[in-house]
């Protein structure tokens, strides 16, 4: 038994031998990060479990609204037997639709989703995928991000973005009463909260314009930002392959000149494509201390005249 001098143990404080010994400092760093790779796995599982109770939730709702029956996408001539998004995309081409907002029904409106509305859209975006081949499969490789966007309290963005254009959450879905309570679609903005980073439309709702609208909402608010100084005159967006077409026809062009080299690598790996546009042709001069304004070379690291 080791003697006591004083109340105090004569065992040295640093156990040299054995698997009780202390930790060197690399050990304690391994550790850490060890545990902190534990927490994120932890935190990636707890998001996916709440994923999936909204989707749970969503399917419910979608069910009992007749929207997602076997034939859901039937255009048949029967009406009785016509689906719900197959009767939206009869009817858009019968009555001859324009979203715009010329009324009430027909009117997009791109907002903050709410958990059964969220739900809804991961419910189709697992039907699509199991249904359509070549279909974006947004809920199995997605579906966590997008969770963790939706439950981002913070609003993206320089608070000269959201005292120009206002504060847009970091997920939103865009909705139109003809089509009912779910949303259509979804996008995601980066950083800046003016730029779309990811968009997804419901693929029985594809060609029908609604997209166009969805994107239109996005740079038409950018380009309000850009008139203010409260972002670039520029917007650029990294596309997928398979949307290359869709944003080229949306007025955007492959955009040279060289990445940072994060972004060369990641579009490298994903394969996506730069791609800008010109919001405006005579932007007003920037005062040199906009949050997106890259001074010249030769005047980084010095105060511009209006900065003081």
């Amino acid at each position: 038994v080791p003697q006591r001098e004083g109340g105090r143990s004569l065992l040295p404080s640093r156990l040299v031998m054995g698997n009780d010994r202390e930790m060197t400092v690399v050990e304690r760093q391994v550790a850490a990060m060890l545990r902190k790779q534990r927490e994120e796995q932890d935190e990636q599982a707890a998001l996916a479990r709440r994923a999936e109770e909204l989707r749970s939730r969503g399917e419910q709702a979608l069910d009992d609204n007749g929207d997602l029956d076997v034939d859901s996408d039937s255009e048949h001539d029967d009406l009785e037997r016509r689906g719900a998004t197959g009767r939206a995309r009869r009817e858009f081409r019968d009555r001859g639709i324009v979203f715009d907002s010329s009324t009430d029904e027909v009117t997009v409106t791109v907002r903050a989703m709410t958990d059964l509305e969220l739900g809804m859209a991961f419910a189709w975006m697992r039907r699509d995928q199991r249904r359509y081949e070549g279909a974006t499969s947004f809920w199995s490789k997605a579906g966590t991000g997008i969770q963790e966007c939706f439950e981002e309290e913070r609003c993206p963005g320089d608070k000269d973005v959201h005292a120009a254009v206002g504060a847009w959450p970091r997920l939103t879905g865009a909705f139109v009463p003809f089509l009912g309570p779910a949303p259509f679609a979804f996008a995601m903005l980066k950083d800046d909260g003016l730029t779309v980073d990811t968009m997804g439309v419901r693929q029985g709702f594809r060609r029908m314009g609604l997209g166009r609208r969805v994107a239109s909402a996005f740079i038409d608010r950018a380009r309000r930002a850009a008139k203010v100084r409260a972002g670039p005159p520029e917007c650029v967006i990294d596309a997928v392959p398979d949307a290359v077409a869709f944003w080229r026809a949306m007025g955007f062009s492959n955009r040279g000149g060289a990445d940072s080299p994060t972004t060369a690598v990641m579009r490298k790996l994903c394969g996506d494509v730069a791609m800008s546009m010109t919001l405006l042709e005579d932007p007003p001069t920037p005062r040199g201390h906009e949050w997106w304004f890259e001074k010249p070379e030769e005047e980084k690291g010095y105060w511009s005249d209006d900065s003081w």
